[in-house]
């Protein structure tokens, strides 16, 4: 059985940045983007589920955010603290 989404996710492809702590930000590319999360990828360092981010997406004010899946290497899901 497919779960169901709760969100629909706008067909977005693109790059952008994210950064842990206060290191340096790192570029990677965003997909599925809701108002409440998007999955990235080509992500060149280790995240971990439950790690906190900061991500900034084209104009938008950088976004903090939660790891709330990851394949190791590839690709994570996050969930932004404020929805957009």
């Amino acid at each position: 059985m497919i779960a169901q989404r709760k969100r629909d996710r706008a067909s977005v492809e693109g790059v952008c940045r994210y950064r842990s702590g206060s290191g340096i930000a790192v570029p990677v590319r965003i997909s599925d983007l809701t108002e409440e999360g998007c999955k990235i990828s080509s992500i060149p360092r280790a995240l971990e589920t439950g790690d906190r981010i900061t991500i900034a997406i084209d104009t938008l004010a950088p976004l903090l955010a939660t790891v709330r899946w990851v394949e190791r290497g590839r690709a994570a899901g996050l969930k932004f603290d404020n929805p957009l």
